[in-house]
């Protein structure tokens, strides 16, 4: 009679679970549905599997228990139980009947059976198996490629009797590749005499699951994300407070001149152009990057870890590849553009993800009210809308104003040195610009480019160069340069200024009148402006250096720059590129090209400058490599200029 109810139980089971194979066809539509029915619908067959196969394990255990108990008088033998041996016999063919794998271990972690289903998955012999090690033959691990076999014996033995459900892990099998399965574990008897392991193989729901997410989250059209996946991603990362030195960097994109060929040529040409566009977002960003299509010819890229600089920088390229790219439909050759608005965030607990995405189209649309086919840095919900309430006629007076009456400001970052070879007392550090503007600090991708279309570069450069030789001259002394201080400043050169015939001469005469010792002053230059100029590059680079100045190629890996280019050039320090410092310690691509910079650097007898270093643990990568000097936020933020003259004095105090 012990045997009738549990008997009954376990027929009421198998019959749910032929009732569910008989509807096979209903558990294929309901995984292409997300309403919770249906995923309850889903889940049932696993939970009648696992309950038929706990029940039929207890019968197990229960029968060969009874076959122990029942003594002859003689106690010499045990005598089976005929009742029991039967109910044995069936219970292992019900084990094997289902669908699910079923392994029991022992609490010494040996395997005391396997169903004929955990035979198929694992690809073991189970014959060939008893007693063996439990992790020989369910090698489990989480999606993250954790152990779960030791988690789950911890588990039992601090709760005994309770169930663990562990969701989705990998089974590598004997031989082939990993399958996922679903997998449960949980006790034979409340004394926990055997630990089961239940598990289904989900492989091909998986693979579903996949395809219908993908198709869920990207764009039909170009394949790139969708503007619901691509704002789920962006919140989950602006939300991550765990590097609270880690930056972000939000470009809204809206492409100009779609309209005129979607109008004139059709909808098929417009879907065309817009699937050849979304080909240069993914060749012109980084692997970590992410792009999506907002709806009609709006794009949004989200450059995850990246200054705003260097953001400005890959979104400079962007527009690059879009401006030099040429569209043909049918015997018509068209040129596009996009405006771009930019915007940079720290991830915090209380961001806005909606303003986020506002304050950068924002910027775009400033961008278009400033004549389109250019890059807008927003730094500020003031800065936007005053920078959009300006008309571009205003431009032009606005920046020779700012040069003429030095309402432009600098700033400066420090590069500091990663080994204790560079122990010369010189400080050195990047000039940057900046724009006060109605109550607002205007960074550089704000107006350069337009400073650029009017042809104001030139005059900016040399405004920069003289602030900053006057403020060298001011602030180190003799008195400085008697106690061992000594300050260098490096200073970027526009391709205006590169090609300007003048330039030379104008340096020369700063250096003069200020009377600051040529030694003490670097000059920045692009890579891509050196060897788009060679020719002029080459020129005034040799004509400062015989100043005494010296020069640093920027951007370095960057472009398709030859060597024997370097070998002209008399350069003191090779910069090498962001782009690639930024992903060094997850990219082992990135590694190599740091690596391969530094040491054409060595060979060359240059000292080699990383920038975007963001973090202690790609400075300490640096470190290995041999980096001689790092730029970045997590060395140095940016601070005025004149913030110089009083960390001197107070360094001269110091001493004194």
């Amino acid at each position: 009679m012990r045997f009738v109810i549990p008997v009954l139980s376990l027929f009421v089971l198998i019959a749910s679970l032929l009732w569910w194979l008989v509807n096979r066809e209903l558990r294929d539509s309901v995984a292409e549905s997300t309403d919770v029915s249906s995923l309850l619908m889903a889940s049932l067959p696993y939970v009648l599997l696992s309950m038929a196969a706990l029940q039929a394990l207890s019968l197990l255990w229960l029968a060969r228990h009874e076959r122990k108990a029942v003594h002859v008088n003689d106690a010499e033998a045990f005598v089976p139980n005929p009742a029991a041996a039967v109910e044995q016999v069936n219970t292992e063919w019900v084990l094997d009947a289902l669908a699910g794998g079923v392994v029991v271990v022992n609490p010494q972690g040996k395997v005391t059976y396997m169903n004929a289903s955990a035979e198929k998955l694992t690809l073991w012999q189970r014959d060939k198996i008893m007693g063996e090690p439990v992790e020989k033959v369910l090698r489990l691990e989480d999606l993250q490629g954790n152990p779960v076999m030791r988690r789950a014996f911890e588990a039992h033995r601090v709760h005994p009797g309770h169930p663990l459900q562990f969701g989705q892990v990998k089974l590598h099998p004997r031989v082939g590749d990993a399958k996922f399965v679903e997998l449960h574990t949980t006790c034979i008897l409340d004394d926990c005499k055997a630990v089961v392991f239940i598990f289904r193989d989900v492989t091909a729901d998986r693979k579903v699951i996949n395809r219908l997410y993908r198709q869920a989250s990207r764009d039909a059209l170009t394949d790139l994300m969708n503007r619901s996946s691509f704002e789920q991603y962006v919140e989950q990362l602006a939300h991550d407070t765990s590097s609270l030195l880690r930056t972000h960097v939000l470009a809204s994109v809206d492409l100009d001149n779609f309209k005129i060929i979607n109008d004139t040529c059709g909808h098929l040409a417009g879907d065309e152009l817009l699937k050849q566009v979304a080909q240069i977002f993914r060749h012109s960003v980084r692997t970590s990057d992410k792009v999506a299509r907002i709806g009609g010819d709006e794009f949004a890229v989200f450059l995850e870890g990246c200054s705003q600089d260097k953001g400005r920088s890959i979104m400079e390229t962007i527009l690059t590849e879009l401006r030099n790219f040429r569209f043909s439909w049918e015997g018509r050759v068209f040129s596009i553009g996009a405006s771009i608005g930019l915007l940079e965030f720290m991830p915090a607990s209380h961001i806005q993800i909606k303003q986020l995405f506002a304050d950068a189209d924002r910027a775009c649309y400033t961008a278009k009210a400033l004549g389109r086919n250019q890059v807008f840095v927003h730094a500020g919900e003031a800065e936007t809308e005053a920078v959009s309430n300006q008309r571009v006629t205003d431009w032009g007076k606005l920046l020779k104003d700012a040069i003429r009456e030095d309402r432009f400001m600098l700033f400066i970052q420090p590069i500091a040195p990663l080994s204790g070879k560079h122990t010369d007392n010189i400080r050195q550090y990047e000039v940057l610009l900046r724009l006060p503007f109605r109550q607002v600090l205007l960074n550089p991708g704000s107006f350069l480019p337009m400073a650029d279309r009017l042809d104001l570069m030139v005059g900016i450069d040399r405004w920069i160069i003289r602030k900053s030789l006057e403020t060298l001259a001011k602030c180190c002394s003799s008195a400085a340069a008697q106690a061992g201080e000594q300050t260098r400043l490096m200073i970027n050169l526009s391709s205006h200024t590169v090609q300007d015939p003048e330039c030379f001469a104008y340096v020369e005469q700063q250096i003069k009148r200020t009377g600051v010792n040529p030694g003490m002053i670097c000059f920045e230059i692009s890579e891509s402006v050196a060897i788009s100029n060679f020719v002029h590059s080459k020129r005034i680079m040799n004509a400062l250096h015989s100043l005494g100045c010296h020069l640093v190629l920027d951007d370095f890996g960057s472009g398709f720059s030859s060597l024997n280019y370097l070998r002209e050039l008399p350069l003191s320090y090779l910069k090498i590129d962001g782009n690639f410092v930024h992903n060094l310690v997850s990219n082992p691509v990135d590694a190599a090209m740091v690596k391969a910079v530094h040491e054409v650097g060595q060979v060359m007898n240059l000292l080699t400058i990383a920038e975007l270093v963001e973090d202690a643990e790609t400075l300490q990568h640096l470190r290995q490599i041999g980096v001689d000097f790092a730029q970045g936020y997590y060395c140095g933020r940016p601070v005025p200029l004149m913030q110089l003259c009083q960390q001197q004095e107070q360094r001269l105090q110091a001493v004194a």
